[in-house]
């Protein structure tokens, strides 16, 4: 999987859940996440219905002509739903057959990853005609003859044509081996605000004893150091992420704990054999020692996490996905009414993190298999188009959602809730996995709440100047890059652990240096750039 779409993924399969941690309790680095329903399992209607006319103005189809299909049409499409999505049909479903003739019906994953799933589909010539939440280097492994090459098809696709004149970088990264495109990816930067991750601290705590939000390392020490003071008891600094920490936090320190290209530079080098990296292990271990970060904090995940920010005085400071702040504090004022969190600046001196992907190599795909290959291509080209964003996001206007006289958006049969992508699928099947590729830019999914508003305000400029570059590698290259990025990322792992919880002397790290020359870093380091300077010649 590559880099881009972890680390949005540490927005969005950091891949599945980024709109079910609004308001459960989920994988913050799922990447996208699954998506609305409305029905039953048997697909029963849900109270609101789709409009009655057949000859309705639909808005802006971007130039493709409706209905799709002459004569009433069925697919079959595979995705990622809750386990109580309403499937096969729902409102979406519905609404989408009146517009389009095509008939589609949906069933789930059975597992969060769907190789296996897929390969046995794929294997018995019986995958349906769209398959949802798939990765240019999943199609690869399944092999490309299974799916149907996009770039090939966009005289019919003057949707999805657009975004690729708009998003060059979409051929240049996200093709696969034989220069084909067979992902509709997802514009992250249609759906979500693109600063989602960062850290969030207790305001109230830090206001009740006097303590300005901290900026850089050496504030938060000194913050952290007060703040155990005051209260004993407490950690600090805690964690969600287990190990994963690292890739969030030795971005402010300018650095990263793999292979990736520095700010400012044009190559890729080795982030863990950096001073940067060395700097911020460092800064770790003070915190650890000193008692102001959690002692399980490289192996903490949701319910030790859970356990401590849900208290009144355990854990104050958290890196974290800036759009489960609103339902976390929510959550918290049941036990703790004075509970209340803001957004900080990040941690590390460099006070900025790569830039987030606007596009990420995730979406759907059509089988080749399918009997009906330029009606599927055409319904998701539907899909990207401003009437087709507005279906899957919103619904129908009048029916599902209203705009009010002051812009604002209303949904009638959420009266009093809040409205986040979860309760849009499980009541219409809205926003679902692989269908939203994009967004209506007056949808829940793109909505700013003011607790969110906050973080733009707070961080007007947190990118580093570029995103990190997607290449393709050749098949010696994956077969040789493989062993020794596992490797690496092993070592650096448990050395990372060893240096924070004082087992290993930072003093050591000539040897920590070799380790890594042993292994084969620079052999790495000379594969990726290999790879960039091909890249760069696209």
């Amino acid at each position: 999987m590559s880099l881009k779409v972890k680390l949005s993924l540490l927005l969005l399969l950091a891949v599945m859940s980024i709109g079910a941690a609004c308001t459960q309790k989920t994988n913050e680095d799922a990447k996208v996440t699954s998506s609305p329903g409305v029905v039953s399992e048997t697909g029963g209607d849900s109270t609101a219905q789709p409009a009655d006319s057949s000859s309705a103005d639909y808005g802006d189809t971007g130039g493709l002509a409706l209905p799709i299909a002459k004569d009433e049409t069925e697919l079959r499409a595979i995705t990622y739903t809750y386990a109580d999505s309403p499937i096969p049909e729902n409102f979406f479903t519905k609404e989408l057959a009146k517009r389009t003739n095509l008939d589609l019906q949906i069933q789930r994953f059975k597992a969060t990853d769907p190789t296996e799933e897929l390969g046995l589909l794929v294997a018995s010539n019986n995958l349906p005609d769209i398959v949802g939440t798939t990765t240019s280097s999943l199609v690869s492994k399944l092999g490309v003859e299974a799916f149907v090459p996009i770039n090939k098809y966009l005289d019919i696709l003057p949707n999805f044509k657009k975004v690729l004149d708009e998003n060059p970088q979409i051929m240049k990264s996200n093709t696969s081996s034989d220069g084909n495109l067979y992902v509709f990816d997802y514009l992250s930067y249609k759906i979500s605000p693109r600063v989602n991750y960062g850290i969030m601290i207790r305001k109230d705590i830090l206001e009740k004893n006097g303590i300005a939000v901290p900026k850089g390392p050496d504030q938060y020490y000194e913050v952290f150091k007060k703040l155990k003071q005051i209260y004993p008891d407490s950690y600090p600094f805690i964690n969600y992420y287990g190990a994963d920490i690292l890739q969030l936090l030795s971005q402010s320190w300018g650095t990263f704990n793999k292979m990736f290209v520095p700010d400012g530079k044009d190559a890729w080098e080795y982030g863990p054999v950096s001073n940067e990296y060395k700097d911020m292990l460092v800064y770790l271990a003070k915190l650890y020692k000193e008692g102001l970060m959690d002692p399980e904090f490289m192996t903490s995940k949701e319910d030790r996490f859970n356990s401590q920010v849900l208290q009144a005085d355990k854990g104050f400071a958290f890196q974290g996905w800036f759009g489960r702040m609103d339902s976390l504090q929510n959550t918290a004022k049941e036990k703790v009414p004075e509970f209340e969190l803001a957004p900080a600046d990040f941690m590390g001196p460099k006070g900025k993190v790569m830039a987030e992907p606007k596009v990420l190599d995730y979406g759907i795909s059509v089988s080749s298999s399918s009997k009906h290959v330029k009606e599927a291509l055409q319904l998701i080209d539907y899909l990207y188009s401003p009437s087709g964003s507005t279906l899957v996001t919103m619904g129908v206007e009048g029916v599902t959602f209203h705009e009010e006289a002051d812009g604002t958006i209303t949904y009638p049969e959420f009266q009093g809730q809040a409205v986040t992508r979860v309760e849009l699928e499980k009541k219409y099947g809205l926003t679902m996995t692989g269908f939203m590729e994009t967004a209506d830019p007056r949808s829940a999914p793109r909505a700013i709440t003011p607790k969110f508003q906050e973080v733009l305000d707070l961080l007007k400029d947190p990118f580093w100047e570029e995103e990190q570059p997607v290449m393709h590698f050749t098949e010696e290259e994956v077969s040789r890059k493989t062993p020794l990025e596992d490797a690496l990322l092993k070592a650096v792992l448990e050395y990372s652990t060893k240096v924070i919880m004082g087992t290993e002397s930072i003093e050591k790290w000539d040897e920590w240096l070799k380790k890594n020359e042993s292994i084969g870093y620079k052999k790495l380091v000379d594969i990726y750039n290999t790879a960039y300077t091909r890249y760069k010649e696209q």
